[in-house]
């Protein structure tokens, strides 16, 4: 018998979250044994520095849902701006911030947040030598979080913040005037999937969410310098929406 069973079924639950949170500090943390594939991968990705096999390995090894010219577009952007701390609110399954720590090599701290971020410690794993990639589990949309995320940036700036979380128009307006204030002048913003779904456009379920990002990007657009980066403005969601702070 182990030794959660001698333990009252009460004390089991109220214990559990803190044992969830002990599990996965240890799965991220350095000490935590690594898949031996997961050794031969990150060599590869530290060698690598073509878009188009970064972006096969972000799909082999993490999952990334995007346009490929539209997010080579924004690598060949943040190439130029050299970002040396990047945020993104909304990990999904990790393959946006694997691009960010690996296409664009100046960057040494990579923030991730979500309400859980999938494979966190491969992603913590994989950073490059002289890089950090934090995982911050929980609600973007609150103080604290916001305190966490700073506590990450050691007193820097953010150079480059990826919005691609919360997709309700009070969400992603509410990440937007959270995370912005603490983008340099001269950083970069951008918001994915501000292109409307054909739900929204034509009334037909495709499975497809793009949500309400695309009203409030065009409300940013009215006062912001910005670039679009859409494959085809036909398409079922997706757009890269760029702002360039000032």
């Amino acid at each position: 018998m182990s030794l959660k069973h001698l333990l009252p079924m009460s004390l089991r639950h109220a214990l559990r979250p803190q044992y969830q949170r002990l599990q996965r500090r240890w799965r991220e943390s350095a000490w935590s044994r690594k898949p031996a594939a997961w050794q031969a991968s990150r060599q590869l990705a530290h060698a690598e520095t073509r878009f188009d096999v970064l972006l096969a390995m972000a799909a082999q090894e993490f999952g990334i849902t995007q346009v490929p010219s539209e997010i080579e577009a924004l690598i060949e952007r943040l190439r130029v701006l050299k970002p040396r701390t990047i945020v993104e609110i909304g990990t999904h399954k990790g393959g946006n911030s694997f691009l960010f720590c690996h296409a664009v090599t100046t960057a040494t701290r990579v923030v991730g947040v979500d309400l859980c971020v999938q494979n966190a410690e491969k992603l913590i794993h994989f950073a490059r030598d002289g890089q950090r990639y934090f995982a911050l589990h929980g609600d973007s949309q609150t103080a604290l979080m916001k305190r966490r995320v700073q506590d990450c940036l050691g007193g820097q700036p953010i150079d480059f913040l990826f919005i691609d979380g919360d997709h309700r128009y009070a969400g992603v307006k509410a990440d937007f005037e959270l995370y912005a204030p603490l983008v340099r002048s001269g950083g970069v913003i951008a918001l994915h999937d501000i292109v409307p779904d054909h739900r929204t456009r034509y009334g037909r379920e495709t499975g497809c969410y793009a949500g309400d990002v695309h009203r409030y990007w065009a409300e940013l657009k009215q006062g912001h310098a910005c670039t679009e980066f859409i494959g085809d403005p036909e398409q079922d969601g997706f757009g890269i929406g760029v702002i360039d702070v000032r």
